[in-house]
């Protein structure tokens, strides 16, 4: 793969400090993605993980595998989980969510209650609730055959998609199904109606709110784990410019553990997955922009306390002035969309502005 002057622009110095913060242990990274085209389709990314998923399935490996679903009830898009024992219905719970949901309280007692072997995909932050389950209850610890982290800048509460929705939605229909982020590089929203009629956006329609932090998940402030620590895989979006023009997505993937190389070989074996191995710090350059910014609760820390936002500091990092200005935005954004004056202001402003918003954060993120 070709590295683009935008790359070699942007690309930073990853040290084995920065990789332990940023990606955590590793064993193998690799570039990945699907090779039944049928689940690229309606995929985020490569459809890796539902590729793999379906693989361990077929042969009997997991008995069933915890998602995460959407359903569109009352003109609103509600997220929730299943646990999914066909490939039918891990085909129907594929794309992004970016939404809060209550892991606890949903996912849990699916876990709890499901009998056989499970596959679980999950957020980071959800990794810890799962880990701290198997280190109390050895009957779920030993269903559970395998962990996949997704990468997680942050998610946001349902008021973002409602937003989003109600500027998509023609008068007088009602919404019956929507779709995040499916088709190439970037991705497009795809909304469909009671009247048959369908209507796709740009995914920035919805990207430019949520990477400003409107509507940010409250614990998502002092959230820094990016890329999944502490699972068996962690996958990802390829965010280089060398990639845009490449006709298939594909995913980044980090195997922690001997269990997950195993299920990735098989996959490839069987004719599954096309896997690429990759140095990690190809890995830490997909995410580039993201992850240092991501794990630096050290300065929302900080900058909470100019907007009284209390955030927790579990890291400890140094904070530049840039560090400590892009938090502000964070936080003052994250403040702003946490009432409800505030989200009908963001409502209004125009898209441009919106956009040139964005470019600004973005460009104190890379410096």
């Amino acid at each position: 793969m070709k590295t683009s002057w935008v790359d070699r622009l942007f690309k930073r110095q990853w040290t084995s400090e920065r990789i332990a913060k940023y990606i955590g242990a590793y064993r193998s990274c690799w570039l990945a993605y699907a090779l039944d085209e049928d689940i690229r389709l309606n995929a985020a990314s490569g459809g890796t993980i539902t590729g793999l998923l379906a693989h361990l399935l077929e042969t009997g490996e997991i008995d069933g595998a915890l998602v995460c679903t959407s359903q569109v009830v009352g003109n609103e898009v509600q997220a929730g989980y299943r646990i999914a024992t066909t490939r039918e219905e891990l085909l129907a719970a594929q794309g992004s969510k970016y939404m809060e949901t209550h892991f606890s309280g949903e996912a849990v007692p699916l876990i709890e209650a499901f009998q056989g072997k499970l596959a679980l995909t999950l957020l980071p932050c959800d990794t810890w609730t799962v880990n701290r389950m198997r280190q109390n209850r050895p009957e779920i610890d030993a269903k559970i055959r395998l962990t996949i982290a997704l990468f997680c800048g942050h998610i946001s509460d349902p008021g973002l998609t409602r937003l989003v929705v109600r500027k998509a939605k023609p008068a007088g229909v009602s919404l019956t199904s929507f779709r995040n982020r499916i088709g190439h590089w970037r991705g497009k929203l795809r909304f469909g109606f009671e009247d048959g009629s369908t209507k796709e956006k740009p995914f920035s329609a919805f990207s430019d709110y949520q990477n400003l932090y409107f509507f940010c998940a409250r614990k998502c402030l002092r959230c820094h784990d990016h890329t999944g620590y502490d699972c068996d895989l962690s996958v990802g979006d390829v965010w280089l410019m060398a990639m845009k023009d490449n006709p298939i997505k594909h995913n980044a993937v980090i195997a922690r553990s001997a269990r997950a190389e195993a299920d990735l070989q098989s996959a490839l074996a069987a004719g599954k997955l096309n896997l690429q191995p990759v140095p990690v710090e190809l890995v830490a350059d997909a995410q580039a922009r993201s992850l240092p910014m991501h794990y630096n609760v050290t300065a929302r820390a900080q900058a909470g306390k100019l907007w009284g936002v209390k955030v927790s500091d579990p890291v400890n990092e140094r904070v530049r002035l840039v560090d400590y200005l892009v938090a502000a935005v964070i936080l003052f954004n994250y403040r702003w969309t946490s009432t409800p004056k505030g989200r009908v202001m963001v409502g209004r402003l125009p898209r441009l502005l919106i956009k040139l918003y964005l470019y600004a954060l973005k460009a104190l993120e890379v410096l």
